[in-house]
């Protein structure tokens, strides 16, 4: 499982997008998760992620989008919510 070192905001549907070819060249954190996505994803065209939203830590399967004529390349996949370590040791109650 690949950990992103960025924070990410997934769309209500749960999709997560990020974009490999920006307009405006990336940097930092961002620049360094789109160069570990494109080693990662190169061989088996698709790998699973680990980041943080928001609103807690999410993970997924992601799949790499080539460019298309009106389409950036692109990374895409559905993402959920996941337990932290924190909250997987507190016990549930109901």
């Amino acid at each position: 499982m690949l950990e992103l070192q960025g924070t990410y905001t997934a769309l209500p549907n749960k999709r997560l997008v990020i974009v490999a070819a920006p307009a405006v060249p990336a940097t930092g954190v961002w620049a360094q998760d789109i160069q570990t996505l494109s080693d990662a994803c190169e061989a088996s065209g698709g790998c699973e992620v680990r980041f943080r939203s928001p609103f807690g830590p999410m993970a997924g399967m992601i799949k790499e989008k080539v460019a298309m004529k009106d389409r950036r390349r692109s990374f895409e996949g559905y993402v959920w919510f996941v337990r932290s370590d924190a909250q997987a040791a507190t016990p549930l109650t109901s």
